[in-house]
């Protein structure tokens, strides 16, 4: 009997649908009915809170654009040189050692959506670029979130935190934030995810290694 009603009511509820279906596709063109399914796949995404973080990250990616040289000129100051940064293995280093090639900061985190877009391109420009420019990853996370964050996606950055306190420029409570600095200038100030491995920045990048 049990059986038997399971039966029925699985055939009643596909009736229905398919009423459900005749009715609603009946009141609607091909197009609107594709939208309505984008909409409503959105929706079940954006209640999932790991699906929701990946479809944030995928629509951020696909819509980078290239930042551009800060229109106004930075000069580093004594106090923004004397930073000082501890690596994953607990070494310290001062940001005034680092003045014999260009410098790229980016201060970001595995949580931000807009920093896990752009971390492809960033990755790119290091292993293009680090034998010729610093490249200083900075995190406000304990390294052991941070370097499974890496092993997983293969990522090999060099991340750092700062230890004590930062200046002014470097203070940021938005990220991710960018800076690529040269002879104690800064050539680009990005706050927001940007795509980092185009051709204009690897043009400006080319040529202040060889102004250097």
């Amino acid at each position: 009997m049990f059986k038997y009603h399971s039966i029925n009511y699985f055939f009643n509820l596909k009736e229905k649908l398919i009423n459900k279906w005749n009715q609603y596709s009946r009141k609607k063109r091909w197009w609107t009915i594709i939208f309505d399914f984008i909409l409503l796949a959105l929706i079940v995404v954006m209640l999932i809170p790991s699906a929701r973080k990946n479809f944030s990250v995928f629509v951020i990616r696909n819509t980078l654009l290239t930042p551009y040289e800060t229109s106004k000129t930075i000069i580093l100051t004594e106090e923004d040189k004397n930073i000082f940064l501890t690596d994953n293995y607990g070494n310290k280093k001062n940001l005034s050692e680092y003045q014999n090639k260009p410098i790229l900061i980016n201060f970001w985190a595995t949580w931000c959506p807009p920093c896990i877009a752009e971390l492809p391109s960033l990755t790119k420009l290091y292993n293009k670029y680090h034998e010729s420019i610093y490249f200083l990853f900075i995190v406000n996370e304990p390294f052991e979130t941070v370097n499974k964050y890496l092993e997983k996606f293969n990522y090999n950055i060099p991340c750092y935190s700062i230890a004590g306190t930062s200046s002014n420029l470097f203070e940021t409570a938005i990220i991710p934030t960018t800076f690529i600095i040269n002879k104690e200038k800064v050539i680009v100030h990005k706050t927001g995810a940007a795509r980092w491995d185009s051709g204009k920045i690897v043009r400006i990048l080319d040529k202040l290694i060889e102004d250097n």
